[in-house]
């Protein structure tokens, strides 16, 4: 008898801790469940239903109280971090405020949390013994190893397209030479092909798989690769060269509601690190950081345009994948493998928690290239990029109109020429930047360009 996979009793990582905000609460959504996260009076970080028992608002538009409660915006019902409601303000005081406030009907389900190597772990089950059982079980981390896990940060985002065909992507990397052609040294013409793809050892449901493989291309040909996926979410990726070089790369992604899909991932090596140039290092951290996030949008644009084209005609056909798809290479064994384990031992896709899968819409181009929803919004760094640019358009607009009408009263009263020009100079130079900081912070919002057509040019 085969034994089916829980989707619900897993540990699965929600968010790096230094995406969250220790002053207010973040709202998340996970199988299709709506959850919120806050951190309470002992530090502890509580991840509960984002739903107010009293007319069913959601908790995380509200606010956390001085006592550390979350307090519903709605009417300012409060509760703890086990879900007990503190405070009824309609009820302040009086014998009904306590009944109210010791009814299993004011009280909201909180689920088991841990933080574990700088994310925030939920155990989304909701049933008497979650507590319980999540002690016997170890979230899927990166593993033991040399390396300084902790010398490269998280990075998370929030794509418009499924679980399904995101993991199925990180289980193909001979796409790489194709569908990245033109980023760093990608291109059809370095591809080789990949004779060695194997699945190693047993496939089960609560260990997952573990795939062997060559490299595939010219300059990783001589590498050797191990992929592990250990369910729900994780692909643990080792890559080892003749040189003695080892990369690591930790990939998470976590189901949040039919046809999105949620990205935490970074990347450990014993490569020397990349050394900045003066100018960069001396901008504002979380400015470095944020123009960092700016370089991997063409990457991740590519992947999204394969992948959700894949979703759309994937959901137009009504065939099962292994009558759909048309695997006759050795480098789809990591395709062929994840889509066996999801068939055999988790019931072909996530188990959505009152929400079902729908056929997949098309996106246009401002929605499947969206980078505020997508990043942005969840990324404090480049929250306050935004705000560092805001402030520079601020100070570009404001000299440029300064100098500007310096400029034309110094030609009304015939001052020295030397000082016109120079005043016209930097009029010209303030407009010039406020130009180019407003292209940047589009850059943040969406990758459609903020001159010309509002076409995504993936490829020049």
């Amino acid at each position: 008898m085969t034994i089916q996979f829980s989707w619900i009793k897993q540990w699965y990582p929600i968010i790096p801790l230094n995406y969250l905000d220790i002053l207010n609460p973040t709202p998340i959504t996970l199988l299709g469940k709506k959850l919120v996260i806050w951190r309470d009076k002992n530090q502890n970080w509580i991840v509960m239903d984002d739903v107010c028992p009293h007319k069913l608002a959601r908790l995380s538009i509200g606010s956390i109280t001085e006592d550390r409660n979350l307090m519903c915006r709605h009417h300012g019902w409060c509760f703890n971090g086990q879900g007990k409601c503190t405070k009824i303000p309609m009820l302040t005081g009086t014998e009904a405020e306590i009944t109210a406030c010791n009814s299993f009907r004011s009280k909201i389900t909180t689920y088991p949390t841990q933080v574990v190597q700088e994310l925030l772990w939920v155990w989304p089950d909701d049933s008497p013994t979650a507590f319980e059982d999540c002690k016997f079980k170890h979230p899927a981390t990166i593993p033991e190893c040399e390396l300084d896990v902790s010398s490269t940060s998280w990075q998370m985002t929030e794509v418009p397209v499924g679980y399904t065909v995101s993991v199925e992507s990180t289980f193909d990397p001979s796409h790489a030479e194709f569908l990245h052609e033109g980023i760093g040294l990608f291109s059809p013409k370095m591809s080789v092909a990949m004779e060695y793809f194997e699945s190693i050892g047993e496939i089960s449901a609560e260990e997952g798989f573990t795939l062997k493989h060559q490299g595939y291309n010219l300059l990783n040909k001589d590498m050797e690769a191990m992929r592990k996926f250990t369910p729900p979410c994780s692909n643990t990726t080792i890559y080892r060269y003749s040189n003695g070089k080892k990369n690591i790369f930790q990939l998470y992604f976590i189901p949040t509601q039919p046809g999105h899909c949620r990205y935490i991932g970074k990347s450990i090596s014993n490569d020397s690190a990349v050394k900045r140039n003066f100018l960069f290092q001396i901008l504002p951290k979380d400015l470095q950081t944020g123009l960092g996030h700016l370089s991997t949008y063409k990457l991740s644009d590519q992947d999204l345009s394969a992948m959700h084209s894949q979703e759309v005609n994937q959901s137009s056909l009504d065939k099962k994948w292994q009558k759909a798809y048309f695997m006759p290479s050795p480098s789809d064994v990591g395709i062929i493998t994840f889509r066996k384990w999801l068939d055999e031992f988790a019931g072909g896709s996530p188990a959505w928690q009152g929400c079902v899968e729908e056929s997949i819409k098309q996106l246009n181009d401002g929605q499947l290239y969206d980078r505020w929803h997508r990043h942005t919004k969840h990324c404090p760094s480049c929250r306050n990029s935004l705000i560092w640019i805001e402030k520079l358009q601020n100070f570009s607009q404001l000299c440029c109109l300064i100098f500007a009408l310096l400029t034309v009263v110094f030609i009304l009263t015939d001052v020295n020429p030397s000082l016109v020009l120079i005043s016209g100079i930097i009029a010209a130079l303030s407009s010039f930047l406020l130009s180019k900081f407003q292209d940047i912070r589009q850059l943040f919002l969406t990758s459609l360009p903020s001159k010309g057509l509002p076409l995504v040019k993936l490829y020049k």
